[in-house]
């Protein structure tokens, strides 16, 4: 994003220079105006101008002054100077400050446009250069960052980073992958520039992956060092910076007194990141504060103890055991090892097997809604994530209102009901509707949405697997045990337990007699 102030004291050519540049078709996204340099100041605390299109001769502070002070907090801005007159010391004045074009009134458009795309160019080529070097500098050994800044076409930022005393790495780790990276490397720099730059602090940014966005701070010793301001100030800017739907997380590296440390800087503000697991998204962290690595399990009778709250519906004791369990964490500020994760897996799974136990008992689904959350749990990356995923799942089991009760409950009867009389060969959906006094249709389309499953394969797949158990029998023969699961026919029966099992039913019990 390219941000241009102008600042022209006659009315008609301020607003003239705003008509007539075609700034947008040039590449200048924001433009803002100002009639002196008092106003240009203020508007530029926030809006941070990477060029100045300045008159020399207004009342006041005069542009050369005014661009001066401008280069002290933005040394990287570019300086295009409008004036009626061609004293040589005003010339002279624009070299030193490195101004772009000199452009005298009456003003030539063209000649206007012609500066600004050189300015946008010197702007877009300083920021190139900086990222350039950053990227080097992460990216390289310590031994060979002397020659990385010696051979580099270093940017004004080079020049001063030579020249600084300490160096301090920042990560900020964003919860989603950020898709337009100019956008949210030039709302950050915007937003710190004007605050860093004021406390006489340098930085260069860069992305080393798509949600870990990588500030260097440099600068003296005494305007860094043990300055709990500025760190306060820096998260304060980069939380106003983000957008609603951008959780982010600030990782602060130790500080290093030497390029060739640099790395050194960069892995112990990665190391940082380990603390977004109990501190939680839009906090920050200094790399050398306190956490654990937590080894234990979560106790069986703790287990027993939930699982108990949950079959007796006391949402209060499930939800107390909860809330323990994750502060408990907190309190040691634990990190998301195999050990904590393995924790609310545990958990999640007594709630599934609650939930199957309390209504549907149907093991097939419940497998699969194991598995769903497992993968979830592997994704989140902080405490708070999982503790309230658990909890939402506890709520959803039990805190059911009256009607999904009572359809589970009848789905939950049918269920029974075929556990018990699987063998019935006369077991059909009809029998089943009449049971629980539903229509066929009804129950089909309810059993379906509880279940995943029709009813009709659920009692095939329930005869296959007790089928499966009475094969451990030697000395029951295959049509009996056809027989017994509620199939007349012994062949229609053995080409089902194939389909299902991949084998005939004497050579399942081979390899299950072994």
């Amino acid at each position: 994003m390219i941000r241009l102030i102008i600042v022209e004291d006659e009315r008609v050519i301020r607003q003239g220079i705003e008509k007539h540049v075609p700034f947008e078709e040039l590449g200048v996204d924001l433009v803002r105006t100002a009639e002196n340099a008092d106003e240009a100041f203020k508007i530029c605390e926030a809006f941070k101008p990477d060029i100045i299109i300045s008159d020399i001769m207004m009342p006041g502070m005069n542009g050369i002054q005014l661009c001066q002070k401008f280069k002290e907090v933005l040394p990287e801005c570019q300086i295009i100077f409008i004036s009626g007159y061609s004293d040589k010391e005003y010339l002279k004045a624009a070299i030193e400050l490195r101004a772009v074009s000199y452009v005298e009134k009456p003003i030539s458009i063209p000649e206007l446009k012609e500066a600004i795309i050189r300015a946008i160019q010197s702007v877009e080529k300083s920021k190139r250069q900086s990222t350039y070097l950053l990227h080097a500098l992460l990216g390289m050994s310590g031994e060979e960052t002397g020659n990385i800044l010696n051979t580099i076409e270093l940017s004004h930022e080079g020049k001063i980073l030579k020249q600084a005393s300490v160096f301090c790495i920042f990560i900020l780790h964003t919860r989603k992958s950020i898709s337009n990276a100019a956008d949210f490397s030039n709302r950050c720099q915007g937003s710190i520039s004007g605050m860093l730059a004021s406390a006489g602090i340098h930085f260069l940014t860069d992305f080393v992956e798509k949600d870990l966005f990588v500030l260097l701070l440099y600068g003296q010793k005494e305007t860094i060092s043990g300055n709990p301001e500025i760190m306060s100030a820096l998260w304060s800017a980069v939380s106003t910076m983000r957008r609603e739907d951008e959780d982010c997380f600030l990782g602060i590296g130790k500080e290093v007194e030497s390029l060739r440390m640099l790395p050194d800087s960069y892995q112990s503000a990665l190391s940082s990141l380990q603390f977004l697991s109990f501190k939680g998204w839009n906090h920050w962290a200094a790399y050398d504060g306190p956490y654990s690595y937590y080894q234990d399990k979560l106790p069986e009778a703790l287990q027993n103890e939930f699982h108990k709250a949950l079959l007796h519906k006391d949402l209060k004791a499930a939800t107390d055991i909860l809330n323990d369990t994750y502060q408990m964490l907190i309190d040691n500020h634990a990190v998301l090892n195999f050990n904590v994760r393995n924790i609310y897996y545990t958990l999640d799974s007594v709630i599934v097997r609650s939930d199957r136990e309390l209504y549907l008992g149907i093991f097939s689904k419940e497998e699969k809604r194991k598995t769903e959350n497992a993968k979830f749990l592997d994704g989140v990356k902080t405490l708070w994530e999982m503790h309230a995923f658990v909890s939402r799942h506890v709520k959803e089991v039990l805190e059911e209102n009256d009607k999904e009760r009572k359809n589970n409950f009848i789905v939950k009867h049918v269920i029974e009901y075929i556990w018990e009389n699987y063998g019935d060969k006369g077991l059909t959906i009809q029998v089943l509707a009449e049971v629980v006094y539903l229509t066929p249709t009804y129950l089909s389309n309810l059993f379906k949405e509880k279940t995943g499953m029709t009813i009709g394969g659920y009692l095939t797949e329930y005869r296959l697997k007790k089928a499966g158990e009475l094969l451990g029998d030697p000395k029951l023969k295959l049509y009996q045990i056809a027989d017994m699961v509620g199939y007349e026919d012994a062949n229609y029966f053995a080409k089902l337990f194939k389909k299902k099992t991949g084998m005939i039913p004497s050579e399942y019990r081979e390899n299950k007699l072994g």
